[in-house]
């Protein structure tokens, strides 16, 4: 069967032929931009046999969610081979070969170390995937310098919409090729339950993701939180389910105690502290004071909160210089020393990523997935210290970047995303059902090898 190309890939394609410096792609989700950068990669294999050229993406667990799958699904057939070691794609039929690199530099390493050096790519091709995941264009510059050593370099830069994409900015300034799309040029391989389930994202998310229209940050970043989010009469049954979010720190930590109500169809904050200056064990007497263990509960002195679950950031799994143990250890020990419930965590970047969680949590407040206590809201007013309530009212765009301000009081909401990462993760439009058709590429013979039909 020979394979259909969308206007994206096609538009790809030609930029690749002309032998663009820098080409840049913004497109929404589910645009075909990912099968676009491999099919670049597969011509790029053809066009220079026997070269090698490089792929690029933010961390590994990406590429293994993503890119992996995605190469493996056009290059399997094609004869290619993966040596995971190397992290290198072979064809034994062309002699090509695509290095595949995660470029993640901490914060604490000059830019000199990083993953890219030391590599030799000969067909003068670097391809960036989700680049609106890397704060700068420092990336596209140390790919640049591995391009050295081929004809004609030219770098491939693949992202999502976002307001002042650096990427396209890129081209634009060195007379490059943008190509925009939105998700619509897709619309053949994508279900119609998928474009009305968008339909319910919040309308500066559809409009960027979806229609490729990127709104520039502005106002509160939790925009969507409106005074129908609180909810007046709420009662707490014990048997429903409690668990517990919290950020950490001595000096203003926060806590939030959270219930699911399955009549609601909503998870209720009900309860938080933000104390000063506590040490853990501090801490601990005062969560107690509100909610406890359910697997202990008859240890309780009185009735609470049952917790049956929690979450907290991954910071906390650091071991003290003090005690020598993690914070998550020391609150998870038993009464009176910790709380008796073991928090849980998640390391994987592509969720700790600050954006990220923010937009999942955006997402949820759309759906009202989140509520809050009149409560703990009118409390919140009060509160001669930090809170909930002043934490959302606070939380504002930076002018210059697509990043939150840190003003000192978006501790309640950095418990809030740990919370809303670990337990709405794909609790969203995402998980709607996607018909993608099968289409397999057509295998031609020429010259004996084997290559796409482009």
């Amino acid at each position: 069967m020979k394979l259909v190309y969308t206007d994206l890939q096609k538009e790809l394609i030609a930029a690749i032929t002309k032998k663009n410096a820098f080409v840049a792609v913004r497109a929404g989700w589910g645009a075909s931009k990912t099968s676009a950068l491999v099919f670049g990669l597969l011509y790029v294999a053809t066009w220079r046999a026997g070269t090698s050229s490089l792929l690029i993406t933010d961390t590994a667990p990406r590429y293994r969610s993503v890119l992996g799958p995605e190469l493996e699904k056009w290059l399997s057939p094609l004869g290619w081979t993966f040596n995971q070691l190397k992290g290198e794609w072979k064809d034994p039929n062309t002699g090509s070969s695509i290095w595949c690199r995660s470029y993640f530099r901490p914060g604490t390493k000059e830019s000199t170390s990083n993953p890219l050096e030391g590599l030799n790519i000969t067909s003068g091709f670097a391809f960036i995937d989700e680049c609106q995941v890397f704060p700068s264009a420092e990336v596209a510059y140390k790919a640049l310098g591995r391009l050295r050593s081929g004809p004609s370099p030219c770098l491939v830069m693949v992202g999502l919409p976002v307001s002042d994409a650096w990427w396209c900015k890129l081209a634009e300034q060195s007379g490059g090729k943008t190509i925009l799309y939105s998700s619509h040029v897709n619309k053949a391989n994508l279900s119609d339950e998928w474009f009305e389930a968008v339909k319910h994202l919040p309308e500066s998310e559809r409009l960027a993701m979806i229609e490729n229209k990127p709104q520039p940050p502005s106002g509160l970043v939790l925009s969507e939180w409106t005074e129908s989010h609180v909810i007046d009469g709420w009662k707490y049954r014990e048997h429903l389910q409690g668990r517990i979010a919290l950020d950490w720190g001595f000096r203003k930590p926060s806590v939030l105690i959270i219930v699911h109500d399955p009549d609601l169809n909503a998870d209720v904050i009900c309860g938080e502290l933000n104390p000063r200056e506590v040490s853990l064990d501090n801490l601990a007497q005062l969560i107690l004071t509100i909610a406890w263990p359910r697997k202990i509960k008859h240890f309780a002195p009185s009735p609470r909160i049952w917790l049956d679950d929690g979450v907290a950031d991954k910071a906390g799994a650091a071991r003290s210089d003090h005690s020598g143990i993690s914070a998550f250890r020391h609150l998870g020990s038993d009464p009176p020393r910790g709380i008796g419930l073991p928090l849980k965590w998640t390391t994987d970047p592509i969720r700790t990523n600050v954006l990220n969680g923010i937009q999942k949590l955006k997402r949820a407040l759309a759906r009202k997935q989140y509520l809050v206590t009149r409560e703990v809201w009118e409390a919140g007013d009060r509160a001669q210290g930090n809170s909930l309530r002043k934490s959302i009212m606070s939380y504002s765009w930076a002018n210059t970047k697509d990043e939150p301000i840190k003003d000192g009081k978006e501790d309640p909401i950095d418990a809030l995303r740990y919370d809303c990462i670990f337990w709405r993760w794909n609790d969203d439009v995402e998980k709607a059902m996607v018909r993608v058709k099968a289409r397999r590429s057509r295998k031609v013979k020429v010259g004996g090898k084997r290559f796409l039909d482009f």
